[in-house]
């Protein structure tokens, strides 16, 4: 049926092309094209959309529509390599295409997302189940933003979506500490983004982005090698990726500072506070800012939930007044850069849901603020030349982007 209409469109085009005036040619040509819906001429059929409901299955909506019982087993048998009609869910789009008169059912089409639609032809004796893939087509952007408040409210009020400030947030995770943004840093980003039928589809990769921080100015270049995705290098070539993340927390701000001299808030007495709090929701996952092994898990008096982790015979770090550790973490567990070690909370000494990070340094408390790690992964020599003539032609595209006035 889909060649059929393929056919028809083409002899008709071919036909109006014949015609000497162009308006005339147009307005004759959409009287006489039939219309299509799916690659499927409608014109004699009756059609109608709706969406699957809860507790609705293949073979209550086929049924409704006048499917037997046997044409439903015959559906599912043949559907077995290409559907899994279990896969079915609460909310998505479905279309019924069916005869004018006695409406049998000619047609059923179901949308799995916007790219993937599944065509279930029941015109014959046996059915026949066919995928379809919309095309996905990918587009170059430039984007551009002063930060006035934060990055997530640039990027949005820009007219970009949270998935790329999380990315570009994900980028920088180890060079730009997003507690303490000041008001006129900026970026500059140039990324992917994708379209079906000319409708947004999410973005694909970010490909160079500048992250102006406290008067620093922070490049980062994608370029996989080695079979390794997802790479990112400064303009020297160094890896954006370091040993520590700056931060145990994705997003939050940080409510009090490393300091010798303090007025504790529970307590109310001076004392040292060697550690950083960021203040966040309870329950807000908290990070691992490297990898290494658990050496405490558990509740400790005025710490509250309580892990400590050991990253290398200098550094170990300590995550305080958690709502509760994550499943899993246990004395003697390995864990990774960026894993969910536990939530924010308010157990132990504290007046309210915050994260109190703490970071030794051959045995000594320090300021983990201040922690400066080399890259995790230095570029090899006889890569680096290919890769700045790679940067020069990003630097290019980021150039392109011009920056609202602040």
């Amino acid at each position: 049926m889909r060649k059929i209409a393929s056919v028809v469109l083409l002899l008709l085009v071919l036909l109006g092309c014949k015609n000497e005036n162009n308006t005339n040619q147009q307005a004759e040509l959409n009287a006489v094209l039939p219309e299509t819906r799916y690659g499927i001429v409608i014109d004699s059929f009756r059609v109608e959309e709706s969406t699957v409901n809860n507790g609705e299955n293949l073979s209550i909506i086929l049924n409704r529509y006048g499917a037997s019982s046997a044409l439903v087993h015959l559906v599912v048998q043949a559907s077995k390599d290409v559907f899994d009609a279990r896969s079915i869910r609460v909310g998505q789009k479905y279309t019924v295409i069916s005869d004018e008169d006695d409406q049998p059912l000619r047609y059923w089409i179901y949308e799995k997302d916007v790219v993937t639609y599944f065509i279930f032809d029941l015109s014959d004796s046996l059915p026949k189940i066919t995928r379809y893939d919309r095309p996905v087509e990918t587009h170059i952007k430039h984007l551009g933003g002063v930060i006035n408040s934060s990055l997530f409210k640039t990027v949005l009020d820009a007219g970009a979506t949270q998935e790329l400030a999380v990315k570009l947030a994900g980028v920088f995770d180890w060079t730009v500490d997003f507690f303490s943004i000041q008001k006129g840093d900026y970026f500059r980003v140039v990324y992917e983004e994708k379209t079906v039928e000319g409708q947004p589809y999410g973005m694909g990769k970010i490909l160079a982005a500048e992250f102006m921080h406290r008067n620093k100015q922070h490049y980062a270049i994608r370029y996989d090698r080695d079979g390794k995705k997802d790479q990112f290098y400064n303009e020297k070539g160094e890896s954006m990726r370091k040993r520590y993340l700056k931060a145990p927390l994705e997003y939050s701000r940080i409510s009090s500072k490393f300091s010798a001299n303090r007025l504790h808030p529970v307590l109310k007495t001076n004392r040292a506070h060697l550690g950083v709090d960021y203040a966040a929701p309870t329950g807000t996952p908290i990070r691992a800012i490297g990898h290494g092994t658990v050496l405490e898990a558990g509740y400790r008096g005025g710490n509250g939930n309580y892990v400590k982790l050991k990253h290398s015979p200098q550094h170990s770090t300590g995550y305080l007044h958690m709502s509760k550790i994550a499943s899993g973490i246990r004395p003697g567990v390995r864990v990774s850069q960026g894993q969910v070690i536990g939530y924010v909370g308010s157990t132990g000494l504290a007046t309210g849901p915050h994260l109190c990070f703490r970071f030794w340094e051959n045995g000594v408390q320090v300021n983990p603020l201040r922690i400066q790690t080399p890259p995790a992964e230095p570029m090899a020599e006889k890569d680096k030349p290919a890769y700045f003539i790679h940067r020069d032609s990003m630097l290019v595209e980021l150039n392109k982007v011009v920056l609202p006035e602040s």
